[in-house]
């Protein structure tokens, strides 16, 4: 590049850093709707990258055009790799098959916080993975799941408070329907999605509540577990038998399910 003309080399920059400009801002633009936190920041990152290219270009510098190439490549990788996160996440949920501790989360965890430990983030999809998916299976969990310290230290998540937390909603929720303020499954449904209700044990679809004899055992399980919900302070047995992480944490041994702490 040291014999071409100044002019030769600034057309060749111009045109190299349009081009890079245009397929790493065109692959921004078509997965954008598979962004996350920090994909601002790295289209930022790609165009302070792509003007770098084009003075390591311009001053025909072969050291500074490798560390531009691999800069320009290096951060379009890493955007795709926070993109196929991302939409892996979201298009399990569109397939009706979401993240299954998502009632418990405010948001899923970045690619960052899932790959870099030292972050400190709540790791839910180890956690699922390692502890609850087993335990719902009854195989055999590694014993960094057994209890609450354990399960804070390895995964940075704080279980007690957070499942009382939870069993609190649960009672607000089944208080909700029992006094009538929501009485369609719709709008069940809705509160669960905006986070402000969770999912308790309820009859399934089309059978009336009211038409059951009250000595009759059908679903007596959920029918004990709701009332539960609207009488007890604690969760009993009942409700954490119906409700999958409970029911983990105790096939875990995390748990007694006779003196459940929340």
């Amino acid at each position: 590049m040291a014999q071409l003309s100044e002019s030769k080399l600034t057309f060749i920059a111009i045109m190299m850093t349009m081009v890079a400009l245009l397929v790493g801002y065109g692959v921004f633009y078509m997965r954008y709707a598979y962004a996350e936190d920090g994909h601002n920041l790295l289209a930022v990152g790609y165009l302070v990258a792509c003007i770098f290219l084009f003075f390591a270009v311009r001053l025909s510098n072969i050291f500074l055009l490798i560390l531009a190439v691999g800069l320009v490549g290096g951060i379009q990788v890493y955007a795709t790799k926070k993109f196929d996160w991302r939409q892996n996440y979201i298009q399990l949920a569109e397939m009706g098959q979401p993240f299954f501790l998502e009632e418990f989360i405010e948001r899923y965890p970045t690619f960052e916080e899932y790959t870099f430990k030292f972050l400190k983030a709540p790791d839910w999809v180890r956690f699922n993975d390692d502890c609850v998916q087993p335990a719902l299976l009854n195989q055999v969990v590694p014993p960094r799941c057994s209890t609450f310290d354990l399960i804070s230290r390895y995964y940075n998540i704080e279980i007690q408070p957070l499942m009382s937390a939870h069993y609190g909603k649960m009672r607000r929720t089944a208080k909700m329907i029992e006094e009538g303020k929501m009485k369609k499954r719709s709008e069940y449904a809705q509160c669960i999605a905006n986070k402000s209700c969770a999912t308790i044990p309820l009859l399934p679809k089309g059978v009336d509540a009211e038409k059951l004899d009250a000595s009759s055992r059908d679903y007596i399980g959920v029918r004990q577990a709701f009332w539960s919900l609207i009488n007890d302070k604690k969760m009993s047995q009942e409700v954490c038998a119906l409700t999958p992480l409970c029911r983990a944490l105790v096939n875990m041994k995390t748990v007694d399910p006779g003196k459940l702490p929340f």
